[in-house]
């Protein structure tokens, strides 16, 4: 009998991509689909997009958040909490989907977002080519943290990230309804 091989990190993401009906190079495409339940939206996959997936997908494989409107909640709250995002079209993308995620699961939001603070995110990291490569359990151990005590400062930041999403959310809403009651 042989003894199992422990997959690399490079291995994960490709199983991660096919498990979820993802291509394996989104930075090729000119768009991208985005699927929220029952509905299906064609993105255009702009350049800061191409640039920062690669480490959102790893991001996936390493935090074991899945690829569902929920996990996508969770990967905010944990990116954010993790460090700037690569790009303000990123920040305004995702930040949306933290006070959504609070209305589905909140405990959860405010535990990825505390993970994520101690972890290291791979948005402009050098070290990727190298962690591809890297055992999966020895890649996660250099960049997820293991899980702590939610200390009240971690309260404090994600309170102030929530009211961030929410009062952009709410000046999108204002504008929508200011422009259509002229």
């Amino acid at each position: 009998m042989r003894a199992a091989t422990t997959p690399t990190l490079g291995a994960a993401l490709v199983e991660f991509r096919r498990a979820n009906g993802l291509p394996a190079d989104e930075t090729a495409s000119a768009s991208w689909t985005c699927r929220l339940g029952p509905v299906t939206l064609r993105l255009p996959n702009f350049a800061w997009r191409r640039r920062a997936i690669l480490a959102h997908d790893l991001h996936h494989v390493l935090t074991g958040y899945p690829c569902t409107l929920g996990g996508e909640c969770q990967m905010a709250a944990w990116e954010f909490g993790a460090g700037r995002m690569p790009h303000w079209g990123a920040a305004l993308f995702c930040m949306p989907l933290v006070p959504l995620g609070l209305l589905w699961a909140p405990r959860h939001m405010l535990r990825a977002f505390v993970d994520g603070r101690r972890s290291h995110s791979l948005h402009d990291s050098k070290a990727i080519d190298r962690l591809l490569a890297a055992p999966l359990p020895a890649a996660r151990a250099d960049i997820v943290a293991a899980t702590v005590r939610v200390q009240w400062e971690d309260r404090f930041r994600f309170a102030l990230l929530v009211l961030q999403g929410a009062r952009s959310r709410w000046r999108r809403w204002r504008s929508w309804r200011e422009s259509g009651s002229s």
